[in-house]
């Protein structure tokens, strides 16, 4: 790793700079060697409030560049930046994309559905999870969700019983040390095991804090075509996630629930807004591929036919079972349903039932 990279990692990884601090120091300092050794002065002149700025000389003075590293190290964790391979596209072309992502596991560009919701999960909003979460999950979606207590663990479990892959956005650092809520620990392991990851903008020793969660789920609204919330209290934090969605022009769909149900009102309240109401699985899919072809097309360039793809469609001169179409590219049932997930999100297969698709 170069030094200049190196300089862009411990200048990121200062935990009083956000996305827009660091926006303003990549464009104002010639090189990130620059910036890591400027003085306040230097970096209130591009645009660094001068509290920032001191707490930052007086952060770098104690900063163990060798004990960081060994950390990242041993803990498997990636930084990547936005221009880097890897990063998601989708958050990539984000209002507010992070400019430093730490990695933990395997994060790919899979079409992602955010299901985020309340703590306080009801009995109700764990048998929508089931049901919703394993469908999505059975046909390929990579799911994402907050690893907070209630909905949240509810979504990574179902997703890892139904097989599929899962990642959580945190509000804290990726290292173990820092894992939040401390009982889903195991919960992390698993699903990085399994195929997927856990991620953050925060750095590699920071803890739970109130002001982090907002800041966690614009990613969690970004780096997905569509959010949707199973339940949800009036006040609850997955109503931010929902309006972040909107803002970056994502679908928002909400599982009704009882009127007298107060872990329903917000939920209630997003439908009266104008959020689609989803009961299954099937309807995440139509409000994206149906309800906005604006979607469509961003997927399509996102995410363009490659070999397999394209192999695939001309496969598909008639009706093809799942396992067939896995076969013909060698790939696992996981891979063929994550396929064909993509595909149908760019309009070019559909399912036909029995797990039987068509072009």
């Amino acid at each position: 790793m170069n030094d200049e990279r190196l300089a862009r990692i411990f200048v990121s990884s200062f935990p009083g700079f956000g996305s827009r601090s660091l926006r303003r120091i990549k464009g104002g300092f010639l090189t990130w060697e620059k910036a890591w050794l400027a003085s306040p002065d230097a970096l209130a002149k591009v645009g660094v409030s001068e509290k920032a700025g001191l707490r930052f000389v007086e952060w770098r003075r104690d900063f163990d560049a060798a004990a960081f590293l060994k950390l990242l190290e041993d803990e498997g964790i990636a930084v990547l930046f936005p221009e880097d391979e890897g990063y998601p596209q989708l958050l990539a072309v984000s209002s507010d994309p992070p400019e430093i992502l730490f990695v933990r596991g395997t994060l790919d560009d899979a079409p992602a559905i955010s299901v985020v919701g309340t703590r306080k999960i009801t009995a109700y909003g764990e048998q929508c999870t089931e049901a919703i979460v394993s469908g999505l999950a059975a046909r390929g979606f990579l799911i994402v969700s907050g690893l907070a207590l209630g909905v949240d663990g509810a979504v990574h479990q179902t997703t890892l019983g139904a097989g599929g892959r899962t990642i959580a956005v945190l509000g804290t650092g990726a290292d173990d040390a820092s894992l939040y809520p401390r009982e889903h620990v195991s919960l992390a392991q698993k699903m990085m095991a399994n195929g997927g990851a856990v991620i953050s903008e925060f750095s590699p020793g920071s803890d739970s804090r109130k002001e982090h969660f907002p800041i966690r789920n614009r990613l969690i609204a970004s780096l997905s075509l569509a959010t949707l919330v199973i339940e949800a209290a009036i006040d609850s934090g997955s109503l931010i996630t929902a309006k972040l969605a909107l803002e970056e022009n994502r679908e928002v769909l909400a599982v009704p629930g009882p009127i007298w149900s107060a872990q329903s009102a917000g939920t209630n309240k997003l439908i009266k807004l104008g959020a689609k109401v989803c009961a299954c699985a099937e309807d995440v899919i139509e409000a994206i591929a149906l309800d906005r072809p604006d979607l469509v097309a961003q997927t399509r360039a996102t995410l363009p036919l490659d070999p397999k793809e394209q192999a695939i469609i001309d496969f598909l001169d008639e009706p093809r079972h799942i396992d067939d179409i896995g076969r013909l590219e060698g790939m696992d049932p996981v891979a063929a349903s994550s396929m064909m997930a993509v595909l149908e999100l760019k309009g070019l297969v559909k399912p036909i039932g029995g797990q039987m698709w068509t072009r």
